[in-house]
């Protein structure tokens, strides 16, 4: 039986063959080095519904979904 190579980042989530975590939240910080746009663009897009937060807290964090529809799937900018 095989098993499966499974990769994991500093915190224990399991990462795609992107090198991006598969589920699970991601900073406000992450988004902006994966989008290249800045803060205040990402939190404007927040507001606008178009990506998935969830709060803890003060803190918010944007789902992994969310960040690979808009900023990782191959037909962004195309």
């Amino acid at each position: 039986m095989q098993t499966a190579d499974i990769t994991r980042d500093e915190r224990g989530r399991v990462l795609a063959k992107d090198g991006y975590p598969t589920a699970g939240m991601g900073s406000i910080t992450e988004v902006v080095a994966i989008s290249g746009l800045s803060r205040s663009m990402i939190y404007l897009m927040i507001n606008r519904g178009e990506l998935e937060t969830k709060r803890f807290g003060k803190s918010r964090r944007v789902t992994w979904a969310s960040i690979r529809q808009t900023f990782l799937s191959s037909e962004v900018g195309q």
